[in-house]
């Protein structure tokens, strides 16, 4: 089994519940195909760093999955060519150092819950 993550970016034009049903279809397209899912992370309407099609900003996703087949990368990537909504997409390959850091993350391993302490208080104390 090969780990892959992809990242695209929808249209924000699209309402929240049109982005959502987007989503899910990419979902479903994977899991008919046999692969499993690990995470889909809605990262929500964010700002580009350059225009996409006279757009600045875009509803982002994050999709992990891992499957036998890789023709299934090739299927998804052309469903992101034929969907008017979805402006950019990345698929990569992760390799096990990818994975046990996606898993970390996951867990919520990097996540800083300490008080950040600023500079100025550093010096005073």
């Amino acid at each position: 089994m090969k780990n892959y993550e992809t990242v695209f970016i929808l249209n924000p034009v699209l309402s929240e519940d049109q982005a959502k049903d987007t989503v899910e279809k990419f979902v479903k397209l994977l899991t008919k195909a046999k692969a499993e899912v690990i995470n889909v992370e809605k990262w929500g309407l964010k700002k580009m760093a350059y225009a996409i099609q006279n757009k600045s900003t875009g509803f982002y996703n994050l999709l992990e999955f891992t499957t036998d087949s890789s023709d299934l990368v090739n299927t998804l990537e052309t469903e992101f060519r034929r969907d008017e909504s979805v402006m950019r997409f990345l698929t990569i390959a992760l390799d096990k150092h990818a994975v046990v850091y996606n898993a970390r993350r996951r867990k919520g391993e990097f996540n800083r819950t300490k008080k950040q302490t600023t500079r100025k208080e550093e010096v005073a104390a």
